[in-house]
């Protein structure tokens, strides 16, 4: 892990932005130029001395002055979007709350999708790796509605704020 000093004399990190921005010259380091490249995985990753960091664990440290013990939740679910008021610190069950839809995912919203049997949208959730069945609906807002009501009761402030 790097340390604190050497994070404030490789970056800048504008709070209000999100953006990290290098400080030193070298390799791959433009001064004044935004850091990192959008990975694989949607989040911004930034090379230093060979090794892979994320932006949203470097902008933590850069702000609090140390690395953060648990995971990093993007609040809003954008993955690029490392404002520090977008970031907060997560359990591995909290971040997961905060999950948004999986990439099959043919509703468009996570835990709902269409019942071929019933020819009915069907709501759900998993609530510690347990799903809840929360009904077939004819009409799909219904059945959104009703999964988003099921975030509010299980997941409170970790329920996804953006669809």
């Amino acid at each position: 892990m790097l340390d604190d000093q050497k994070l404030k004399a490789l970056f800048k990190y504008d709070a209000g932005t999100g953006g990290i921005y290098w400080i030193a010259f070298g390799k791959g380091k433009i001064k004044k130029k935004p850091a990192g490249t959008v990975t694989s995985t949607g989040y911004v990753g930034i090379v230093i001395d060979g090794k892979r960091y994320l932006a949203h664990r470097i902008a933590w440290a850069l702000f609090h002055g140390s690395w953060p013990e648990q995971q990093i939740d993007h609040i809003n679910g954008i993955k690029t979007d490392n404002r520090i008021e977008n970031l907060r610190l997560a359990t591995n069950a909290q971040n997961g709350k905060n999950y948004g839809a999986n990439k099959t995912n043919t509703s468009g919203i996570k835990g709902v999708s269409w019942c071929k049997q019933t020819q009915k949208w069907r709501a759900f959730i998993r609530i510690d790796g347990k799903q809840l069945d929360k009904g077939r609906h004819s009409n799909k807002d219904v059945a959104i509605a009703v999964r988003q009501a099921a975030e509010i009761e299980h997941f409170g402030e970790w329920r996804r704020s953006c669809r």
